[in-house]
């Protein structure tokens, strides 16, 4: 369904050009969960918003391609993109209330993404707006009411009508259960699998939350600096995480299948925007790091139909 190749994305500013995005390549089948997990500026979302043509005023995308039906993406035009997005690719962004208009109703909303991409009337696109809220699981009598007068969990359903009503193909969902109840993410994961199964769209689920990974997720890729570190089924890196960073990641949050209750935190922090290391991006933090981790870039190992940059399976790699 999607095919990324080397992409990479800067930020300009006033000291330079700086690299947030660095190679990053995979490929989303058609009708799978992709789940792509990482601490907070690892480029979960600015992978996201590069794919959608929606990145900040002074991001660029500086090599690469993001292959979507033999059509570039990183090479249209905003007129070109127009057309992809919500009919080809639809977003669950992270913050409702950030997204949504706040001075117009839920229907108003829904019907100008319906007429905008589709050549029917006012009251043919209320009607489909009304039938998208019954999918979703919210009353039509709502789709007079402003996003203010919503409840969190009710924004987050009205996402995701805006974002499935022209049935896309690939469906990304930014981190759609965010400041949500526990109860309220159990209710949108279900939600995003039903719709998922009825529109057969392939799925790319961005979270830094494990707990849901395992919930939802097919496939897991793991990014950390903005290079993909691991990339492998759910129930392998679950199973036998390989790269030192997943390794991390696991065992700081509760386990139910482990006697171990004490969480383990990850020493240091991530490179800062900017910094240049030598090396591994990973070695100042990693606990199995040696020189040549600190003094060479590792490339991607495949090992047993999984990835993983790590020199510690540079001799498994074929």
């Amino acid at each position: 369904m999607l095919k990324i190749e080397n992409l990479s994305v800067g930020f300009d500013t006033s000291k330079g050009r700086f690299t947030v995005l660095d190679g990053l390549s995979y490929h989303l089948k058609k009708g799978e969960i992709l789940a792509v997990v990482g601490e907070s500026g690892c480029g979960k979302t600015i992978h996201s918003l590069a794919i959608t043509g929606l990145l900040p005023v002074n991001a660029r995308i500086t090599g690469g391609s993001i292959i979507y039906k033999n059509q570039d993406i990183a090479k249209m035009d905003e007129n070109a993109l127009r057309k992809v997005r919500g009919s080809g690719i639809g977003m669950i962004f992270q913050d409702p209330m950030m997204s949504l208009n706040p001075v117009f109703t839920v229907a108003a909303q829904i019907t100008e993404t319906l007429r905008c991409h589709t050549k029917i009337s006012r009251k043919e696109a209320i009607k489909q707006a009304g039938e998208l809220l019954k999918k979703v699981g919210i009353e039509e009598k709502f789709l007079k009411a402003y996003p203010h007068q919503l409840s969190g969990g009710m924004r987050q359903r009205v996402m995701a009508a805006l974002a499935l009503c022209l049935h896309p193909d690939i469906l990304i969902a930014d981190e759609p259960t965010t400041a949500l109840d526990v109860s309220v993410q159990r209710q949108i994961l279900e939600l995003i699998k039903k719709l998922q199964k009825e529109f057969s769209a392939s799925v790319i689920f961005i979270t830094h939350n494990l707990a849901i990974v395992n919930n939802i997720a097919d496939r897991v890729l793991v990014l950390y600096a903005g290079q993909k570190v691991e990339e492998c089924s759910k129930e392998d890196l679950f199973k036998k995480p390989l790269h030192p960073y997943s390794e991390g990641l696991l065992n700081s949050v509760v386990r139910l299948d482990s006697n171990d209750k004490r969480l383990k935190a990850i020493k240091g922090t991530p490179p800062a925007i900017g910094e240049v290391l030598q090396g591994c991006k990973f070695a100042p933090r990693c606990p199995y790091a040696t020189e040549k981790c600190r003094t060479q870039k590792p490339p991607l190992f495949e090992v047993e139909n999984r990835f993983v940059r790590c020199f510690k399976y540079g001799g498994q790699n074929g």
